[in-house]
Parts: C-alpha cells; structure tokens; sequence
C-alpha cells in the first residue's frame, strides 16, 4: 500500500509540474511503455561505458535504460527540475546511476563536474525540445555533440502534433518540425513512429561520424 501511495503522490507531482513548469516539463504524462521501448532500443546500449538521459522526469525511462546497460556501465541523468531529482532519489536506487540537477544546456560542464571523462556512447533525451527558447536548443544540440563519441547515438522523441501546433507564454502559438533543427546538427538520421504513446510521438536517432 506504501507503494501505492508513494507512485501516486509522484504521478500527481508529475502531473502538477506540467501545469506549474510546462515549459520544461513538456508533458502530463510520462512517457509510455511503447514509447520508451522504442527510446532504450535505438541508444544500442549494448557495450556502452557511459550513458546520458536528459530530462529523466520520475525515472521511467531511466529503469529501462538501467535494464539494458551492462554492469560496468554509468548512466548519467541530468534533471532540471528539484522536485523530479527528488523523486529519483527514492524511485530509482542503483549505483550505476548519477542524478544530476541542472541545466542540459550545460551539459559538458555537469558531466565533468560529475566525474564522467571521454565521450560518452549514447545520449537518450525526453526534453520538449519544441517548448525550449532557440538560444537554449542549440546550446544543448552543441553539448550533444561535444559529449557524443563518433557514430554514437542520440535518441530524441518529439510529439506529431507539434508539427501543427505548439504553445508556450513566451512566444504564442507556433509550428515546430524538429527535423529541420536536428538537421544542421547530425549529419545522419533515422525516424520511427509510435502511435500507440499517448500522444503519439516519433523517435529520431541521430549521430555524426
């Protein structure tokens, strides 16, 4: 019953911060068990040394990261938001994990910060990339990049109907086709679609050789 109880307190903070903190938490809803299967596949965890998750929210994703990585291997999660990192703190215990609180727009500073050296094997982000202010998207693109091994993946999920329509306080109303931004950015790119995620979302998986 404890347990019950402390899912569901959680469930509702998740839900409360995406009214109280939209356009950073980018959801109502953690993501589900399609969606995430699909985001853990793509990182080819398989043989990885080090691992980042961006915007780990209570850790759904990041259990299955968990699963999948090898007993040497060290998952990063960078969490902006205090009362997420807290529920991470007593949802998820592994000593393979590192909750990180900050900004994912710093990212090659928090990994060093945090002990993590070299280039790491695969990026797995949930952040609503289609909410964030441009100047904070690119710099966690060019984070990315500065972190990511060669050939290594960068697994992203953006939301169909983004590409219809998207809102935030600062800017209104506006379309938003995470391609084009990704484009410039990784010179390969794959796309699956998974329609049975509420809402229906599309993976990217994108890396530079």
């Amino acid at each position: 019953m404890k347990r019950v109880l402390r899912d569901a307190s959680q469930a509702w903070n998740f839900f409360r911060s995406g009214f109280t903190s939209w356009e950073t938490t980018a959801a109502f809803l953690p993501s589900q068990r399609f969606l995430v299967r699909t985001l853990v596949s793509a990182a080819r965890l398989n043989g990885a040394r080090n691992v980042v998750e961006l915007g780990p929210g209570l850790g759904h994703v990041t259990s299955k990261i968990l699963a999948r990585m090898g007993h040497d291997c060290q998952l990063y999660s960078v969490e902006i938001d205090p009362a997420m990192v807290e529920a991470m703190a007593t949802k998820v215990t592994d000593p393979r994990l590192h909750v990180i609180e900050g900004d994912a727009a710093k990212l090659p500073q928090l990994l060093e910060q945090a002990g993590c050296t070299g280039p790491v094997d695969a990026v797995i982000s949930s952040l609503g990339m289609s909410l964030l202010p441009p100047e904070v998207r690119e710099s966690i693109f060019t984070g990315i990049k500065t972190v990511l091994a060669p050939g290594k993946p960068y697994v992203q999920y953006a939301y169909f109907h983004a590409r219809v329509i998207v809102w935030t306080g600062s800017r209104g109303f506006s379309q938003f086709n995470i391609r084009e931004h990704l484009a410039p950015h990784f010179g390969q790119m794959q796309r699956q679609l998974v329609f049975a995620n509420v809402p229906p979302a599309a993976v990217y998986t994108c890396s530079n050789s």
